[in-house]
């Protein structure tokens, strides 16, 4: 009888201590999960450095970006600049890419579309470019070349023509243009984006093509930190024609602007990298300064004539 109660007492006992195990072993496997050990971790929280943590952002209307375009556009008219050129030529399009040696030059730039640009290598000139808005003159020394052309042809490589480079592009790179909408004609939109720790605005503007059907003109960021012009795209038929970056502002002489522009042309094949060491904002330039003649012995490769 003695043991037939003991061994009722130790069931009692099993039962209720079944329930208090399973209950144990919940909250263990719970601590467990929450705690460093990495076999039960669901979840990492790392802190990101406050160098590398997105910038401020500041806000501004559609309206106010146009405006902001526009009155850059209007307080450069004219530009005189300390540079060293970084030419590189090819692509992955052509299957090869030169890089040609650094060259220190001027340039001089002014509205509405006057540019010259010259290159030294040893303070001996290796290449002399001048466009009046309509036309271009290229002087190429070590060539013994001189190249006339239109701005408005579209000029496919060529092997008398030693470089795709043309200075009207530049100047489409320096000189801001006004944001111009039309009604009917255009559409301008806004769109917002983030690289890294940088925001930014980006101003799209569309072109109609015909009914229903638009085609890219022109995309320009603007970064939030600040409110800067920092890269515009430049489109031609919705075919990407220029890309351009604007960094390491400055403050010159007549403004701020920037010390380091990448520029490139896709379409033909080249990039150019000015590296700005010295700039004159809106200085008087002469017109004999953008007059570029054809040096006596030089070979005329006349592309205007040709591409009729």
């Amino acid at each position: 009888m003695l043991r037939l109660d003991a061994l009722n007492l130790d069931l009692r006992i099993r039962r209720h201590l079944k329930p208090r195990t399973t209950a144990c072993l919940f909250v263990l496997f719970i601590l467990l999960a929450s705690s460093h050990c990495s076999w039960f971790r669901v979840k990492q929280t790392h802190r990101i450095p406050i160098s590398e943590q997105a910038l401020p952002a500041k806000t501004a209307s559609l309206e106010e970006l146009v405006q902001l375009v526009n009155q850059l556009a209007q307080r450069i008219k004219a530009l005189k600049l300390t540079v060293i050129y970084q030419l590189t030529g090819g692509s992955i399009n052509t299957g090869e890419i030169s890089n040609y040696r650094e060259t220190d030059g001027f340039v001089l730039a002014r509205k509405p579309g006057w540019i010259r640009l010259i290159g030294l290598a040893f303070k001996v000139k290796v290449f002399d470019m001048v466009s009046d808005g309509k036309e271009f003159r290229i002087h190429v020394p070590p060539k013994n070349k001189f190249i006339h052309g239109r701005n408005d042809q579209e000029i496919k490589g060529r092997q008398d023509v030693p470089i795709n480079l043309r200075p009207q592009h530049i100047f489409q790179a320096l000189l801001i243009d006004p944001l111009s909408i039309e009604k009917g004609r255009h559409v301008l939109v806004l769109e917002e984006d983030q690289e890294g720790k940088h925001k930014y605005y980006v101003l799209v503007t569309i072109g109609q093509v015909s009914d229903g059907i638009g085609a890219l003109r022109r995309k320009i960021w603007i970064d939030r930190f600040d409110l800067r012009l920092v890269r515009q795209k430049l489109f031609e038929g919705g075919r990407l024609a220029s890309d351009i970056s604007y960094r390491d502002f400055k403050d010159f002489d007549g403004g701020s602007y920037p010390s380091l522009i990448d520029f490139s042309r896709p379409q033909e094949d080249y990039s150019l990298r000015l590296r700005i060491s010295k700039a004159s904002i809106n200085e008087t330039l002469r017109d004999e300064q953008f007059v570029l003649e054809q040096p006596t012995g030089t070979e005329l490769v006349d592309l205007a004539r040709t591409s009729q």
